[in-house]
């Protein structure tokens, strides 16, 4: 029997925007309010009901693959079917492409593993089941002009005339000129990179040898008459393609832009703990914070608002750390303040450090009294 669905998560990124975060890990493995962002998407598609998950792994694959073996045990999954295949693609569509013979459902969804949003999947599904297309693009409005993003001629039905992924001046011109008066041309929103397909689109994949959905697929689709319709609706959705987008997640998830995405951990009054925390006395923790295992907080530790604080971590006496990001296996000394920065597994500050808009890359040691600020330290670094 044929199921009706199935997904693609696409995982093989490098993150080379996200350097030094990604200097040791691949992209899908770093963490957002103490989630890996593959975890939240893998958690997205059986939240859908999906039953067939495959992960297209590439960058990193074995430790990416070890990550998901290890966290999504047969008990948490149920009765869902999850795999992972490591592959050298070319680009989105030919991801799919390697996949073909092991997707045995009527339609698809691809999804991507190094974003974080809360598309509502089932919907998006169930308007592409509606329209009947052979695709249909998440989409949502912006509002940044189109120079970063695209353009999009629909009609009232959401079906799409002109898709362009990075439009050139006198393309959106031309595309203006349209004499159609139901066509609405929208220059203010994204594709938000997951889509959903009819089986039909491995033909076309396998005809074509084209290797991106963006920019060669939707184009090739419009231009041979395929119906390829755009579910436009106004949801959260946020690429961590460089560090300070990746900041601003984990603040949108600490302020529950994403909701029912949450940070990871139990929730009490807006702070969302792991495990138990082990503090001294007259500690202050605000609202809108995150906490991971093995917590070690020194006396008068100020953790304020909008602050991600990971697994092993020890932080001295006196020391405020806000709005920051703070991995794994970090130890922090007395008498700092952490203001706007990121700091990545394994690395140790001294004291009366001042880190402001800093971030700092796995494996760094910095001694005490140092000041940084608007500075990035890389792989190993020691001041």
């Amino acid at each position: 029997m044929t199921r009706e669905w199935s997904a693609i998560i696409l995982a093989g990124g490098k993150g080379s925007r996200l350097m030094p975060l990604t200097a040791q890990i691949p992209k899908p493995l770093v963490k957002v309010t103490n989630k890996p962002m593959v975890d939240y998407s893998i958690a997205h598609l059986i939240y859908a009901d999906i039953k067939h998950i495959i992960l297209a792994l590439a960058f990193m694959g074995d430790e990416l693959k070890e990550h998901i073996e290890k966290t999504w045990t047969k008990d948490k999954l149920g009765d869902v079917e999850l795999e992972c295949e490591i592959q050298e693609s070319r680009g989105t569509a030919d991801a799919y492409r390697l996949l073909t013979d092991q997707i045995d459902s009527e339609q698809i969804v691809v999804s991507m593993a190094d974003i974080v949003t809360n598309l509502p999947m089932k919907n998006f599904m169930d308007f592409h089941s509606m329209k009947g297309g052979i695709a249909t693009i998440s989409m949502k409005t912006v509002e940044s002009h189109t120079t970063q993003y695209g353009v999009v001629l629909l009609d009232k039905d959401r079906k799409i005339y002109l898709f362009l992924e990075k439009p050139m001046p006198m393309e959106l011109y031309l595309s203006s000129m349209a004499q159609r008066t139901d066509l609405y041309l929208h220059t203010n929103i994204i594709n938000t990179g997951i889509y959903c397909f009819k089986k039909d689109i491995a033909k076309v994949l396998q005809e074509t040898g084209l290797m991106d959905f963006g920019g060669e697929i939707f184009p090739y689709l419009l231009e041979n008459e395929y119906k390829l319709y755009g579910y436009v609706k106004d949801y959260y959705w946020l690429d961590c393609g460089n560090p300070q987008t990746y900041m601003w997640a984990n603040w949108d998830l600490l302020r529950k832009y994403s909701w029912p995405i949450t940070p990871n951990g139990q929730e009490y009054d807006g702070v969302f703990v792991m495990g138990i925390i082990d503090s001294g006395q007259n500690i202050k923790i605000e609202k809108l914070t995150c906490f991971g295992q093995n917590v070690q907080l020194g006396n008068f530790v100020k953790i304020k608002e909008l602050s991600s604080i990971g697994t092993h971590v020890t932080i001295g006496e006196d020391t405020v750390i806000e709005k920051s990001v703070v991995w794994d296996n970090v130890k922090i000394g007395r008498g700092c303040h952490i203001t706007e920065s990121i700091i990545c597994n394994d690395c140790e500050v001294g004291d009366n450090v001042v880190l402001t808009k800093a971030i700092i890359a796995p494996f760094c040691k910095i001694s005490s009294n140092s000041q940084i600020k608007d500075k990035t330290l890389e792989l190993g670094q020691q001041i």
